[in-house]
């Protein structure tokens, strides 16, 4: 007797390599454009060109899909490891100035005014695009803490939020109007700054704790 065997599946439609991509950067264009209280699926969807169920087959809720957008907009710091408080600290100022800079960072400042009004999409995204941040510059501090680089009471986690905070200021339209800047201001800032973290016995000859 004969068998005949059913014929192979044809395979299904292969999944769209940069849906991912494009969905993230309409996110980000759909942020900017209205905010998190006009954020729209169907205007992603349109933006990127797929279906809504491609969106919900990757992110099943829309906080989830916002999230996701804002955090290609988070600050990428590694700590620099260079065995050294004045040059890791030099590193990351001009990381977190680069990004600041950055056209994109003002979407991500413009939605983090509204999102207190959506505390839980504001707990993710202070978990993802403020505290991993700071805790990077946190470690930095930890490590230089252990180097006996920096002087007794320190408060690390106060440290790291002036860093960043000031480095935000500095980088606002507001400074800009006023003729101030990142770039400009890093100098000073950072002798100042590091002055004031250096041990007590090892602050001789910090005037020039900022490359030229």
């Amino acid at each position: 007797m004969t068998v005949t065997l059913p014929a192979p599946a044809k395979p299904g439609r292969p999944r769209d390599a940069g849906a991912d991509d494009r969905i993230l950067r309409a996110v980000v264009d759909e942020l900017s454009d209205h905010g998190v209280a006009g954020f729209r699926i169907n205007n992603v969807a349109a933006r990127a060109k797929v279906a809504k169920r491609t969106l919900y087959s990757r992110w099943a809720e829309r906080d989830e899909l916002i999230l996701a957008g804002l955090s290609t907009l988070a600050l990428d710091l590694v700590p620099p490891r260079t065995g050294s408080l004045v040059s890791d600290m030099n590193v990351l100022y001009d990381d977190i100035a680069d990004a600041l800079d950055s056209p994109r960072w003002l979407i991500a400042a413009r939605c983090s005014f509204e999102l207190p009004d959506h505390p839980e999409l504001y707990a993710l995204f202070q978990r993802d695009c403020i505290d991993k941040p700071l805790a990077v510059v946190e470690d930095v501090l930890r490590d230089a803490q252990l180097r006996g680089e920096l002087r007794a009471g320190v408060d690390r986690s106060v440290a790291a939020e002036t860093f960043t905070g000031t480095i935000a200021g500095f980088s606002s339209h507001i400074a800009r109007l006023r003729g101030v800047s990142a770039r400009g201001a890093r100098q000073h800032f950072l002798r100042l700054f590091l002055y004031g973290l250096h041990d007590d016995g090892d602050r001789s000859g910090h005037s020039d704790v900022v490359p030229e």
